[in-house]
């Protein structure tokens, strides 16, 4: 085995995130949603994470949750060539929001961080189309990342002493 903690497994996806703030594409992406699609499972079997940790994951994991929705789907598909979302044993009625297409095509601006100005995510300019809507992959992976950076680095920490960053210090602006 490669990773044998969620945390080590925590670690890749935020050097995976680091280079796709550093240029944004389509490898790094698969890499990324892959990686954050197997940490459900990490996490959850991992008995060295307290229980704020895990109850974080399951605030995320929701058939309602886009960003989920997008990162397992996305994965499943890479994993099983065209794989549907899973309808049995859902915990809601409510529908979930389904992935029907990705588009990739060059010349992403990515953002600007300030005070620094740093430019971020420029490179590919990639959109997940779910149900209508666009979504922009990388306003994506800076959510989800978001995500678990509050599982593995803030949730651990005790609450009067926990600072939690702006998106200026996630991304080193």
């Amino acid at each position: 085995m490669l990773h044998k903690t969620a945390l080590e497994r925590y670690e890749k996806l935020k050097r995976v995130f680091g280079r796709l703030m550093d240029h944004f594409d389509r490898d790094d992406l698969d890499d990324f949603i892959l990686t954050a699609n197997s940490l459900r499972e990490w996490i959850r079997r991992d008995n060295s994470l307290i229980q704020e940790q895990k109850d974080a994951l399951e605030r995320f994991v929701v058939d309602r949750s886009v960003d989920w929705q997008i990162c397992n789907q996305i994965a499943n598909n890479q994993k099983h060539v065209n794989g549907r979302p899973r309808m049995r044993a859902r915990q809601t009625l409510e529908p979930i929001p389904v992935v029907t297409a990705v588009q990739v095509s060059p010349g992403g601006t990515g953002f600007r961080v300030p005070p620094s100005m740093r430019v971020v995510g420029a490179g590919d300019d990639i959109v997940i189309e779910y149900n209508g809507n666009s979504e922009s992959a990388l306003a994506f992976v800076v959510r989800t990342f978001r995500h678990f950076h509050y599982i593995f680095e803030v949730a651990p920490i005790p609450i009067e002493r926990r600072k939690l960053q702006g998106l200026t210090e996630l991304l080193g602006g």
